[in-house]
């Protein structure tokens, strides 16, 4: 009886060591990925609730340039300066650029950052594998990320779970990599007539 249980946690722990190094090999393929793209644009369609709230297009570049573009917002940000130009509100917000952005839409934040925060799994959802990130501590204010990862190693959806037991969905689609996009796309001048706050 004795050799039957301690079979059976032999096999326990080396299944849940395999789904540990599994994971650590899926995180390590998609950095690898990201590492060998210099930029890359992506549409995007944000659900909550089952409703789409939002839909665009996001630009990356090296180092630390993004451009998330929507109907009526535009933020981005050359890597100095983070900028948030709203066009409704004719309103235009300019900070120092924060290397810690934590937002769900930074690629250095959900492939880099983020992971190490987190203990890491897998599963198969059909044709993506999907990393799932659960924080190793109440710092993060989520329950669980998912991160789908298509066979091109690019991650196609992101899935956040809150503690409300709220979904935010984001889904990507139409990726285009290494097209050497200006670094002026990451720069903004509002039109005349906006409101511009410089809290640099």
């Amino acid at each position: 009886m004795k050799r039957i249980i301690i079979s059976a946690l032999v096999l326990m722990f080396s299944s849940i060591n395999f789904t540990q190094s599994d994971a650590s090999s899926v995180l390590r393929e998609l950095q690898n990925k990201y590492n060998s793209i210099s930029d890359l644009s992506v549409d995007y369609s944000q659900r909550a609730g089952g409703k789409v709230v939002l839909s665009g297009k996001i630009f990356f570049k090296k180092e630390n340039k993004y451009r998330i573009e929507n109907k009526n917002q535009i933020i981005g940000s050359d890597g100095v300066s983070a900028w948030n130009y709203n066009a409704s509100q004719k309103k235009y917000v300019v900070t120092n650029y924060d290397g810690q952005n934590n937002s769900i839409y930074s690629i250095n934040y959900l492939v880099y950052q983020l992971p190490n925060e987190c203990l890491l799994s897998t599963r198969s959802e059909g044709n993506s594998v999907v990393l799932e990130l659960k924080p190793k501590s109440a710092n993060l204010d989520f329950k669980k990320i998912d991160l789908w990862i298509n066979s091109e190693k690019l991650i196609e959806k992101i899935v956040l779970n809150d503690f409300n037991n709220n979904t935010n969905e984001i889904s990507l689609s139409n990726y285009k990599l290494n097209q050497k996009i200006s670094d002026s796309l990451f720069s903004f001048n509002p039109p005349e007539g906006t409101k511009i706050i410089d809290l640099r």
